[in-house]
Formats: C-alpha cells, sequence, structure tokens
C-alpha cells in the first residue's frame, strides 16, 4: 500500500498529545494484522479507514493501544461503543494541566492522586490511558449496574 503523508497537524488536541500528527497506518498495521483490510488511500490521498465502520474503528483503536500505550489485549464486545482513544487521551491530558494547576505548577504522581470514572462502559478507556500516560493519576473505575 502507498504511504501517503500527514499534511496538518491536529492543534485542536492537546499539545502532549500523542496522536496530534495522525495516525501512522504502517506502524499501526504492524501491531494490528487485521487494521490493513480496512485501511486505504482517500480523495485527499491520505491512509484512512471508514470510521462509519464499527469493526474498523474498533481495529484502528485495538492498534493504537497496542502501539502508543502497550495495552496488548484490549477488546469489547460486539455492538458496544467503541471509544475515539486520541479524544479520550486528550481529556486525561486536560485533567492532568488541572491537577498541575491546582499544585504550584507541579504535577502530582503516584497512588495518592486518583482519578473515579462513573459509568466505565465495556471498554475502561478511562483507566486504561489514565494509568499509562504520563500523568500519574491511579484510575480507579465504577461499574453502574
Amino acid at each position: 500500500m502507498k504511504k501517503a503523508k500527514i499534511t496538518t497537524e491536529k492543534d485542536n488536541l492537546h499539545p502532549q498529545n500523542k496522536h496530534r500528527l495522525g495516525y501512522d497506518f504502517e506502524e499501526l498495521i504492524q501491531c494490528c494484522h487485521e487494521l490493513n483490510d480496512f485501511v486505504f488511500i482517500n480523495t485527499y490521498n491520505t491512509q484512512t479507514i471508514d470510521f462509519s465502520n464499527p469493526e474498523a474503528v474498533k481495529l484502528l483503536n485495538k492498534a493504537l493501544l497496542i502501539s502508543e500505550y502497550d495495552i496488548q489485549n484490549w477488546d469489547i464486545p460486539n455492538h458496544y461503543l467503541c471509544p475515539a482513544i486520541p479524544g479520550r487521551a486528550d481529556y486525561i491530558h486536560y485533567i492532568a494541566d488541572l491537577l498541575t494547576e491546582s499544585n504550584n505548577g507541579i504535577l502530582p504522581k503516584g497512588e495518592n492522586i486518583q482519578g473515579l470514572d462513573i459509568g466505565i462502559g465495556a471498554n475502561c478507556i478511562y483507566p486504561i490511558i489514565g494509568n499509562t500516560v504520563t500523568v500519574g493519576v491511579l484510575w480507579v473505575p465504577i461499574v453502574m449496574k
């Protein structure tokens, strides 16, 4: 597959968000080979997936979690909503900014800093990302029944 270049930075994402420069699909396919069947070159000469295809989105997120967060065994049941990893990572970075601002400009780290995810859903994405990015927040999932 021809590798298309990313031409614009996603400046609407947090400056520390790993996904600001888009997706390196060649790398992501190496992490999750099934993703290859869903990647194509669009009319803007950019590699992408069909974001209306739930299987493609799920495989993209699986590849991102493997590649960027070293999460090897993530999955969600079929027909459940699949979170957008870049947007969820953004929330984590902005929480870190708030923690830093309320701590004299120093990001507090360690298990004394805790996040609470109420209504965690089928994917547990905030605790997964929150515990793997260099935010230092211990996330405690609360499942609502």
